[in-house]
């Protein structure tokens, strides 16, 4: 069998987990149903919930030939298509590998897509709509979009994301949102001691005061989320030998702003640890 006729074979048969990843089932679902139906899905949450791992472990899992396009590098909405370049003594328009995927089954994956202002997506419309296609002036063709062609964006939004845009409703019509969260407490440690290696015991403190964290950011006591990542962070610095309150400050703590002495996030922070060591 080919890996074009395993690829048809398999098509749209949604999987109910992912090894050593957590994903909320009910959503999981939804997204693959989206996917397969030709629907493009942006994927948000707060940094650290998974959004740019679970593309590309879908992509994996289907066996889907994967592009990922870091959008806060196109910089002119021609970006999308290639680039203009001096080859063998004359100027010459080299074409995008961004153009060739999505000539071909598998999926994309749009990357930090509010990083760039609304005018970068405007190029793109007709190949996120109904059209699926775009006409590409500098090598006078239209490009037709693969029919097994996916596309998942993921997006950081909130507050603490001042480097993002607001985007055009255009640009909102052309998705389905899925937001995704943090494991629960319980599965989140169990992913901490099985994936990298945590105690029990740590790997279930992590997972309280990273929740606990996270809650603060929501209700506004702290400036910024807590994702996954300081959790995977202390843990290793704890097998390498450091102690768990030094883990702790470089992952945690130093995270967040010392302005205002007792009062500062820190401050806070060092309030919610020593509450989950007693």
């Amino acid at each position: 069998m080919t890996a074009e006729q395993a690829l048809k074979e398999q098509w749209g048969i949604n999987i109910n987990t992912i090894s050593d990843f957590w994903v909320d089932p009910e959503k999981l679902s939804v997204i693959q149903d989206l996917m397969f139906s030709g629907i493009n899905v942006m994927l948000t949450g707060d940094p650290g919930t998974g959004k740019t791992e679970l593309t590309k472990r879908l992509a994996q899992a289907h066996k889907l030939p994967f592009h990922r396009v870091n959008v806060g590098a196109i910089r002119t909405p021609r970006d999308w298509f290639g680039h203009w370049e001096f080859i063998g003594g004359q100027t010459v328009f080299v074409q995008s590998e961004f153009v060739n995927a999505i000539q071909r089954p598998g999926m994309i994956a749009l990357d930090e897509f509010n990083r760039v202002t609304p005018d970068i997506h405007n190029s793109i419309y007709t190949i996120l709509d109904h059209n699926r296609e775009v006409y590409i002036e500098e090598t006078k063709q239209f490009i037709t979009v693969h029919p097994q062609c996916i596309f998942v964006a993921t997006e950081n939004r909130g507050r603490s994301h001042t480097g993002t845009f607001m985007e055009d409703t255009a640009v909102e019509d052309r998705f389905e949102t899925i937001k995704l969260e943090l494991p629960p407490v319980e599965i989140m440690a169990q992913l901490l001691e099985r994936v990298y290696r945590a105690s029990e015991e740590q790997a279930l403190l992590l997972a309280r005061i990273t929740h606990k964290l996270n809650s603060l950011y929501h209700e506004e006591s702290l400036s910024r989320p807590t994702g996954f990542r300081p959790a995977i962070a202390a843990t290793a610095l704890i097998k390498r030998g450091q102690p768990l309150n030094t883990a702790l400050k470089y992952t945690f703590v130093n995270r967040f702003s010392p302005e205002g002495g007792v009062d500062s996030e820190q401050t806070t922070v060092l309030q919610v640890i020593q509450a989950y060591l007693k």
